[in-house]
């Protein structure tokens, strides 16, 4: 799913028009983005967690060349998924597997 079928399906469940759904996206990206940048962590509990995580410099290679180069230290962006969220994706189906699946 891109933004622009996320904008879709926001306006289809809040009855919301599409211009209107995509200022509440963009409004809800911004300020994820902002707390990031400000706190370095957003918590949605039953969603996860955003939080920002600092890389330490290491050494790499140049893999033209084969030559040693420093690669500085740097912030990266993660998620970590609730327990719920986790839930959720692997929930197995019950009852019994069909016939092509046990084999």
């Amino acid at each position: 799913m891109n933004k622009k079928e996320l904008t879709n399906a926001i306006a289809e469940r809040t009855g919301l028009s599409k211009f209107e759904s995509r200022k509440v996206l963009n409004a809800v990206i911004e300020i994820i983005t902002e707390e990031m940048v400000r706190n370095g962590r957003l918590l949605l509990i039953g969603f996860g967690t955003f939080s920002v995580k600092q890389k330490a410099a290491r050494k790499g290679m140049n893999p033209s060349t084969f030559a040693p180069i420093d690669i500085p230290a740097k912030k990266i962006a993660s998620f970590k998924p609730s327990i719920y969220l986790n839930f959720l994706l692997n929930r197995k189906k019950r009852g019994r597997k069909k016939k092509e699946e046990r084999e």
